[in-house]
Parts: C-alpha cells; sequence; structure tokens
C-alpha cells in the first residue's frame, strides 16, 4: 500500500526510561498548524514550551531526551514526514509528583489520548488524531485506572494542545498530518497497553 506524505510540519517529542532492564526510547509525534518556525531560535521556543508541559506527566523515571522538527514540504511516499530540519537534545526528567499514591506500571502500559477532528474518510468515517504515552501509573490498590493525578495532568497537556503552543511569534494548533485541525480531546482513564516496535 503506497505511503501518503504528510502536508503539515512536524514535531518529535523523545523519552527514555528504564525498560526490562535496558534504557528504552519512545516518541509522540505532533503535527502542527501553520508554516515551519522561521529559525532555530522559534523552534527552540516551541520545543521547550511542549517538552515543559509534557514533563510534568511524568515522574522523574521518564526523560525527555530530544525534540525533532520535520518539513513536509519535502515529504515524499518514501519519506512521508519529510526531512529532519531541527534537533535539540534535552535531558529533562519528568517532574511529577502524585498526591493521590500509587504505583507505577509495567513498561509496556500506557496512557491513550484521542483527539477528535471535523474530517471524515472516503467512507465516511470521523478522522481522530491519537498518541500513547509510557510511563502511566494506576492508583492506589492498583486496578486499571490511571492514577488520578497523572490522569489530571495528561488531560491539561491534551487540551494546552487544542488551543497550541507558541513559538514565540507564532501559536501552533495540534492538526493531523494532513490538515484535519484537532477540536476535542479525551484521555482514556483506563490504563492501556502498547507494544513497543521491534
Amino acid at each position: 500500500m503506497a505511503v501518503t506524505p504528510d502536508t503539515q510540519n512536524s514535531l518529535v517529542v523523545t523519552k527514555q526510561f528504564s525498560y526490562r532492564g535496558a534504557t528504552k526510547r519512545f516518541a509522540n509525534r505532533y503535527h502542527f498548524e501553520g508554516a515551519l518556525p522561521i529559525d532555530d531560535a522559534h523552534w527552540t521556543t516551541l520545543a521547550n514550551h511542549i517538552t515543559d508541559d509534557e514533563v510534568a506527566i511524568y515522574t522523574d523515571d521518564v526523560t525527555i531526551v530530544e525534540v525533532t522538527g520535520y518539513d513536509a514540504s519535502t515529504a515524499s511516499s518514501t519519506n512521508p514526514h519529510g526531512d529532519a530540519v531541527f534537533t535539540l537534545a534535552m535531558s529533562k526528567a519528568g517532574t511529577g509528583t502524585w498526591s493521590a499514591g500509587g504505583s507505577m506500571c509495567p513498561g509496556d502500559c500506557a496512557i491513550f489520548v484521542r483527539y477528535g477532528t471535523p474530517a471524515r474518510s472516503v467512507k465516511n468515517h470521523p478522522i481522530y488524531l491519537s498518541n500513547y504515552y509510557h510511563g502511566a501509573w494506576n492508583g492506589v490498590g492498583g486496578g486499571d485506572d490511571v492514577q488520578t493525578d497523572q490522569l489530571a495532568l495528561v488531560e491539561a497537556y491534551a487540551t494546552q494542545w487544542l488551543t497550541g503552543y507558541t513559538d514565540g511569534t507564532v501559536v501552533r494548533p495540534r492538526c493531523g498530518p494532513r490538515g484535519a485541525v484537532a477540536t476535542s480531546r479525551v484521555v482514556s482513564p483506563v490504563v492501556r497497553h502498547r507494544d513497543f516496535p521491534a
């Protein structure tokens, strides 16, 4: 099946944590509206605003290590996200603390966020955007529920993406790879599972 190239620029936030005795990385890609940030200083401002909020959803078991920006104007079927035009190394450990207690879930557990858009598929199905965040915690006594303090922080982070993040000049709301703008968000209150790519 042919890969459809992105039409929207994007930014990838890479994290790492300990998983089964080794350091494991995972990442989230965020497409955003508007042209590319005009220079590295604006990219850096955008990256810091995003990661300053994202780092709050993790405890210090998770560290944000890199942000990479992609230019969709260079995308093709063999390079669907476009060329990487910005890279910023980081070492931002999670700042989240949970007053309600709880325990960290196994590393392949994750918190699931889904964004609604007004776009529809060719079969008239709704088009959603989604992200999974490892480093999930569950509440006191275990169970399947996301720890309440962490859940509230993930909800706040997802809500901010609807408004967007600024690069110091332009505010950039979340959208899909082909421009479907995020208009709502749902954070699953239940811990989910997501395998790491082989």
